[in-house]
């Protein structure tokens, strides 16, 4: 597949296998080194050439984009919610901050999910398809995350067990911030105080590795 870099507009030439199929990808380019992202690359559909059996499709294939269509940058997020009583708070706190949001019904769905799109932002409840909040295999699979695939990730967990902003066992359990849902009415707020946080730690990162990098 040819490939040209967004900055030089230099044609990169990568190998069919080694692209990513329905997700989108990021490399730097070995001309100006400068990183740029890949649209994903769409798969055949079942039933033609190439593509997975409607069967396959239905069980481990990959899953529907319900992003294929936005716009450059734009922010998403995934809903990984048991308690119904809670979610309109959630709702509203992302719609006010413009994410583009998904809701799953099981853990199967999530991970399917998230193998095929990076999301910017997940919110997961730590009961969420189990009554074990320490078998959340959710929570596992984000813990088990390469620092690359993590970095641009921020994780809520909703649990009961926990205060509000506890930094100890947010950083316990891999995630980047705790809600009680006793304070889920301000939901909002500090979703937005965790995410303000966040994106100042790793602008000066950014910044620090490009340095570094000379880029």
């Amino acid at each position: 597949m040819k490939i040209q870099c967004t900055h030089c507009q230099s044609a990169i030439v990568i190998p069919d296998e080694k692209i990513p199929r329905d997700k989108a990808f990021s490399l730097n380019c070995p001309r100006c080194n400068r990183r740029f992202t890949v649209e994903p690359v769409k798969s055949a559909e079942p039933g033609e050439p190439g593509g997975p059996r409607p069967e396959e499709a239905m069980d481990g294939g990959a899953p529907v984009n319900p992003f294929q269509f936005l716009e450059e940058g734009a922010r998403t997020a995934i809903l990984c919610m048991s308690r119904e009583e809670i979610l309109p708070q959630v709702r509203a706190a992302l719609e006010e901050e413009g994410y583009h949001t998904l809701e799953t019904e099981n853990a199967r769905d999530t991970l399917r999910q998230m193998r095929f799109h990076d999301f910017d932002l997940v919110i997961l409840d730590e009961l969420f398809g189990t009554r074990d909040p320490e078998m959340n295999h959710v929570l596992k699979y984000i813990s088990q995350l390469t620092m690359d695939s993590r970095r641009g990730m921020f994780v809520i967990l909703v649990s009961d067990r926990f205060m509000t902003g506890d930094n100890m066992q947010a950083f316990h359990k891999s995630v980047n911030l705790i809600i009680n849902p006793q304070e889920i009415h301000q939901f909002g707020m500090i979703m937005k105080r965790g995410l303000g946080e966040h994106e100042a730690f790793y602008r000066i990162f950014t910044q620090e590795f490009e340095k570094l990098n000379g880029i």
